[in-house]
């Protein structure tokens, strides 16, 4: 099963109410470019341990993502869309959280192979809030 899964962040400096049940406001701007070239990093076959709240009852935690999109829409939507063949437990609002402080400058995008290269929850960036995250595809193989 191939699932699609969208995260959106709206960052501008001043919120919009009819923004607020399908999208995370975020205040400080955000570098894309910088987002993009993180994102590259989770491209393909990895064990994304670092990218998962711990369940002890899933022991393999090796996915693969197949894309990894972003991009700003003119109304300061930034759309991270993912595509893979199964995520962990909070993996894509986690993966969402990190992009956030690559775009912040908090990261640098090659950060990313290092945190994915730990295995570990603690060195990767918060976990995104959820009213932002919609899966918008599920296709049978």
């Amino acid at each position: 099963t191939i699932k699609t899964y969208e995260y959106k962040i709206y960052n501008r400096q001043f919120p919009d109410l009819t923004k607020r049940l399908y999208t995370y406001f975020y205040y400080y701007p955000l570098d894309v470019q910088k987002m993009r070239q993180g994102a590259g990093y989770l491209i393909g076959e990895h064990d994304f341990k670092s990218f998962s709240t711990y369940k002890p009852e899933v022991e393999n935690t090796v996915r693969t993502i197949y894309e990894l999109d972003i991009h700003r829409s003119e109304d300061n939507v930034i759309t991270i869309r993912i595509r893979g063949n199964g995520f962990l437990y909070n993996m894509v609002r986690i993966i969402a959280g990190t992009l956030i402080k690559v775009g912040a400058g908090e990261f640098a995008p090659q950060e990313m192979q290092t945190i994915l290269d730990a295995c570990d929850r603690s060195v990767a960036g918060p976990t995104a809030p959820a009213h932002g995250l919609t899966m918008i595809g599920l296709e049978y193989e």
